[in-house]
């Protein structure tokens, strides 16, 4: 299985980087995107009998405990191919502001993903800032057979391109205390 890799969309010079299987806030950050900037993230899939992996975390420059970043999904894909109109990601979340480690599924409603909502592209997050740089992660990506949204199968690899912008003390503005999820009103199903 190849290694994930992060790239700048606008500048696709690939860095090979591990996955993480944990939430926590002292794994550093494997890339940067400034407010507004877009990234592909490829992202690994389940080993057999295994637990969720997550590809990042992406550093959000600037972005600060009490803000909250706007997070768009524009694509998912399977590797080496093009877009899947119905592929989406199980689990997408900053890093939590405890130095526990907590295992990838295990946050709940803490993160957003497709047991609750269903983010193919066309879907927007805002998501709770919980420390510097706020460490965004991804993964359990899912592809679902035609005219489905079935999140019951282990998420294989893939890549996703998410945009984020970062909206300052967006949790006190706007009271956004958890993941908002809204996903594509008119998704296209395979």
């Amino acid at each position: 299985m190849p290694s994930p890799a992060v790239f700048d969309l606008e500048d696709p010079g690939m860095r090979d980087v591990l996955g993480h299987s944990h939430w926590h806030p002292g794994i550093p950050g494997v890339a940067e995107v400034i407010t507004g900037g877009s990234v592909r993230m490829e992202c690994p899939g389940r080993e057999p009998g295994g637990g969720i992996l997550l590809c990042g975390p992406l550093v959000v420059v600037g972005a600060e405990a009490g803000d909250v970043i706007v997070v768009d999904v524009l694509a998912v894909g399977r590797p080496g191919g093009g877009r899947d109109a119905g592929g989406h990601p199980g689990i997408i979340g900053c890093a939590p502001s405890a130095p526990v480690a907590v295992p990838g599924d295990a946050r709940g409603r803490d993160v957003g993903g497709c047991l609750i909502a269903p983010l193919a592209a066309g879907s927007r997050l805002l998501l709770p800032v919980h420390v510097r740089g706020a460490k965004l992660s991804v993964g359990d990506l899912h592809f679902p057979r035609r005219g489905a949204y079935d999140c019951g199968e282990p998420g294989v690899a893939g890549w996703i391109d998410l945009r984020v912008s970062l909206t300052r003390q967006g949790v006190e503005r706007f009271r956004v205390t958890g993941p908002m999820l809204m996903p594509d009103p008119t998704p296209r199903l395979c």
